[in-house]
């Protein structure tokens, strides 16, 4: 059984991101180890929640922390460890939680203003 989930595409909602396997994820066991690498052709467009789609449904993705986890927090072309569960009561279809560390969440930038500053000159 190959335990690695290899995401090349990834499609963008207004409220999410999902990864899409190049491969159908047939079973999921719960407290099953996998692997997730996300390929060079998956983009994320926007700022939001991570989902990995397994047949019709989207799962969640959370840090080993237990915090929902953002499309700026992940890289392409990296190994990340994860574990499926389907005991929390919380997430009906189960979740998937990133076992190793993974980028801040990316915030945006609030845009500047120009402050006027006068400055004397001493002589």
């Amino acid at each position: 059984m190959c335990n690695t989930i290899f995401c090349s595409n990834a499609t963008t909602t207004e409220t999410e991101v999902v990864l899409i396997p190049n491969q159908e994820i047939k079973t999921l066991e719960n407290v099953g180890c996998y692997r997730l690498i996300i390929c060079c052709n998956a983009v994320a467009t926007s700022n939001l929640p991570v989902f990995i789609q397994v047949g019709t449904t989207n799962i969640p993705v959370l840090c080993h922390a237990g915090n929902v986890v953002y499309s700026s927090q992940l890289c392409k072309r990296r190994n990340y460890p994860i574990i499926y569960g389907d005991q929390n009561p919380g997430y009906v279809n189960g979740q998937f939680v990133i076992q190793g560390n993974i980028n801040p969440r990316a915030v945006t930038i609030p845009a500047t203003t120009t402050a006027t500053t006068t400055a004397t000159q001493k002589k």
